[in-house]
């Protein structure tokens, strides 16, 4: 079966740049892209109405999707994109009360190797107190899911940041951090940001280990290095640690969660995601999967 990414289109310019990530990154990968729209079922009168296709709401969908994916010259709301030659382009249009709901429920079908999507979908201010779909999604979805905010550019990442956690430790997250270093020859940095001036460190196993291991094979070459800032705001230490070793991408790793607890639920994916420039690689915890049992499942062979 083809492994492909998931890509949710709700035709915005921001999401227009996460597809634009996606074809690179599934260039990189080997891997093909599926394009995935939701719609209430309904018109809405908020939007024009455009009736293309076969004159019905989801073929005028569909022809939405062909438009966003081939956009030329006729469409000057976004930029001009040609995707890879190698990289084949699917549409899947359906209509959905709750969009997030329908993308996990999408992103755990058998093709599906990871979802990308924009880090925000709602400028409402009821949109940022309830989270985002995208931050939804991160956090209920077992897949892989690159939030790519509107300024970003695909760059290989060479310079890794993980938000060390208690989750981290996972060996099914810490499998795929090790695949994706030996696809790109990357260098992946362990930060645990604590408080400043704190009587009682917030360490946690496996974080002393890490560093008995860097002391251990202090003249050795690993492709890791594992570091303590103090910062009283988690996601600016983060952040600044980015900027300093000019990072190509964050990644934080999570308990996977049920629909409504993501929504209700502030996070730290959400307050990072919202803030970054980068784009933001969410990881999880596996519930029943294991590394030997998923990797032929989740991922076509990576490119080195």
């Amino acid at each position: 079966m083809m492994s492909r990414i998931l890509v949710p289109v709700d035709f915005t310019l921001i999401c227009h740049n996460a597809y634009r990530y996606a074809l690179h990154l599934a260039e990189d990968l080997d891997l093909d892209v599926v394009l995935v729209h939701y719609y209430s079922g309904s018109i809405d009168p908020r939007s024009p109405l455009v009736i293309a296709g076969d004159g019905t709401i989801q073929g005028s969908q569909e022809e939405r999707l062909r438009q966003f994916a081939y956009a030329s010259a006729e469409e000057p709301s976004y930029p001009l994109l040609e995707p890879p030659c190698n990289v084949a382009v699917t549409y899947e249009v359906e209509p959905a009360l709750r969009p997030a709901a329908a993308i996990t429920r999408r992103a755990a079908a058998p093709d599906i190797s990871l979802v990308v999507l924009p880090p925000r979908s709602s400028g409402s201010l009821l949109g940022k107190w309830l989270g985002s779909t995208a931050t939804t999604v991160s956090e209920t979805c077992d897949r892989p899911v690159y939030l790519v905010p509107p300024e970003a550019r695909y760059r290989r990442p060479r310079q890794v940041v993980v938000a060390d956690n208690k989750a981290t430790a996972d060996p099914y997250p810490l499998w795929q951090l090790e695949e994706l270093t030996v696809a790109y020859g990357a260098r992946v940095h362990f930060v645990h940001v604590e408080k400043p001036a704190r009587e009682l460190a917030l360490r946690y196993t496996p974080w002393p280990l890490m560093e008995e291991l860097l002391e251990a094979e202090r003249d050795a070459e690993l492709p890791f290095e594992v570091v303590t800032v103090e910062d009283k705001d988690i996601s600016q230490g983060l952040l600044d640690y980015a900027d300093t070793i000019d990072a190509d991408l964050l990644v934080i790793i999570n308990q996977t969660r049920g629909h409504w607890q993501a929504v209700l639920r502030a996070s730290l994916t959400q307050d990072l995601t919202l803030r970054s420039s980068l784009p933001v690689l969410v990881l999880h915890v596996a519930r029943t999967a294991t590394p030997a049992g998923s990797a032929g499942k989740q991922n076509k062979s990576m490119k080195t």
